[in-house]
């Protein structure tokens, strides 16, 4: 079931596309594994979105990869004292910053 999940993102355009996970979808909800029933509905719910992939050509894996940042910020501090202090912490871990530079000024005036 794997492979032919798959073979839905091989095709060549929406059109065809929009078939695939349909028979997919229907393979599965026949299938006597619940999970693979709950899947089923799923990709169901989820057909615009999956099929947007080819209008767009792009996924929601940025905004994932910064809500982990996000998490492990928040879990790194075990809480925050309040809101602006939280905001800060995101945009530092975001942005990346690079401090070194800072650091050498702060040891030549000392």
């Amino acid at each position: 079931m794997a492979e032919a999940l798959q073979d839905v993102y091989s095709c060549a355009d929406r059109k065809s596309a929009a078939r695939a996970p349909e028979c997919l979808c229907s393979w599965m909800a026949h299938s006597n594994v619940r999970k693979m029933k709950a899947v089923a509905r799923t990709l169901r719910k989820e057909r615009e979105g999956i099929l947007n992939w080819w209008k767009r050509g792009s996924t929601n894996s940025f905004l994932e990869s910064l809500n982990s940042v996000v998490q492990s910020a928040c879990s790194a501090a075990r809480g925050f004292r309040s809101i602006a202090y939280f905001r800060t912490m995101i945009f530092l871990r975001l942005g990346r910053l690079d401090f070194t530079a800072q650091k050498k000024l702060a040891c030549a005036t000392h």
